[in-house]
């Protein structure tokens, strides 16, 4: 991107809220002004609005959003506003999801035992998935800051961070709304999966104004390389037990 087309999103200006004026990424976001809403259009979401939408309105709300249209969430969010009221969402949305997945194992645990009389398995079977709904508020701020450090640390190599850390930890964090998929069953775990990589993708596109293959980089690359090592492990472990 040619550093004389950014705007003062990107530079100087008000540190809150920046203006996407005359970017091809901040049209339609400058509806007129509005609670919450930055002089230049730039508005907060419902989340950290909560004292003007209620908690679970707030939540509800944010949630669609980010699901149903990402580019418009993050193209039209400040980025220099604190870490808590993401990592809040995030860990609260991490817990949903966990829930979720302890429920469905109830579910599938239920129907095993059903069919093969194995009431030992009925009540082991979801003990993972329950250490996991435990522990999911831990795990989902790890999962956020590692995540965020790694897609940061690969725009800033490929010339794609046109933010600071903030705006991409924002993009980690809200992505995941994608763990109320969770609640489809079966294959709900995955989708979510997916569709939070996809939001990233959008996300860091958009609220960094980079180009989309930068983007697509910094999210995949991360992920392969998770997705190799527990494939590795899995792998050693497999082969260990079958040496054995």
């Amino acid at each position: 991107m040619d550093p004389g087309n950014q705007d003062n999103r990107f530079g100087g200006g008000d540190d809150r809220f920046g203006g996407p004026t005359g970017s091809p990424f901040g049209g339609g976001f400058g509806d007129g002004p509005g609670p919450g809403r930055g002089p230049e259009g730039l508005h907060l979401c419902a989340w950290e609005q909560r004292e003007r939408y209620g908690f679970l309105n707030a939540l509800f709300l944010t949630t669609r959003e980010v699901l149903t249209a990402p580019g418009t969430f993050f193209g039209s969010m400040p980025s220099r506003l604190g870490l808590g009221q993401p990592l809040l969402y995030a860990i609260i949305l991490g817990l949903l999801a966990a829930l979720l997945g302890w429920v469905w194992s109830l579910t599938g645990s239920s129907l095993r035992t059903l069919a093969s009389g194995d009431v030992l398995h009925g009540i082991v079977g979801p003990v993972p998935s329950f250490v996991a709904f435990l522990a999911s508020p831990l795990t989902t701020a790890l999962d956020v800051l590692v995540r965020a450090a790694l897609m940061h640390l690969l725009l800033m190599l490929l010339g794609g961070n046109q933010l600071g850390f903030e705006a991409t930890f924002r993009v980690a964090a809200y992505a995941k709304a994608a763990g109320v998929l969770a609640l489809l069953p079966f294959c709900g775990g995955f989708v979510a999966v997916l569709w939070e990589l996809a939001i990233d993708v959008i996300g860091l596109y958009r609220i960094h104004a980079t180009d989309p293959w930068r983007a697509l980089v910094a999210v995949l690359a991360p992920a392969v390389l998770c997705f190799s090592t527990i494939a590795a492990a899995v792998l050693l472990v497999v082969l260990g037990a079958a040496a054995s």
